[in-house]
């Protein structure tokens, strides 16, 4: 059986490169996703993951690998946190770095899905054989999907 058979997330709103990272996270905070696709044109780009967005309100000095691993010393922070909002508006998804995801087909064996799906901390593009995006896949999804054809 292939992901043909499984029903996918709809097609989501695909972000354009130039989407501020102010729009993208009201869009994810509005559709309560975690992820959101980036097409260029008509041709897949990446994802883009909440928690980069979430990296973006920290100080500079904290998101390194080094960083600072303490923020107590700057207490709440709140007033820095609103300056960072505020520069998200200016900042595009391009901006970030995008998560470069193994694409999918309509006939990837759902066992390959289930591999691809355990090896990735993202749903993954589903594209149609025109290049275009058809969907995301989930786990969700996919274990739903599993979980009926085996009756249980």
């Amino acid at each position: 059986m292939t992901l043909r058979a499984v029903s996918l997330l709809p097609e989501p709103a695909c972000l354009r490169p130039d989407t501020s990272l102010l729009e993208a996270l009201r869009l994810m905070l509005d559709k309560g996703v975690n992820h959101l696709p980036v097409c260029n044109g008509d041709e897949w780009a990446g994802l883009v993951d909440i928690n980069d967005i979430l990296g973006e309100l920290l100080p500079s000095s904290a998101r390194g690998e080094h960083g600072l691993k303490d923020l107590r010393f700057v207490g709440d922070g709140i007033a820095l946190i609103a300056t960072h909002i505020k520069e998200l508006a200016a900042k595009r998804v391009l901006d970030v770095e995008l998560l470069e995801l193994p694409t999918l087909d309509e006939d990837t064996p759902l066992l390959e899905a289930a591999l691809l799906l355990h090896r990735y901390a993202a749903p993954l593009p589903v594209l149609g054989a025109d290049g275009r995006l058809k969907g995301m896949l989930s786990r969700r999804i996919l274990l739903a999907h599993l979980i009926a054809q085996a009756g249980s």
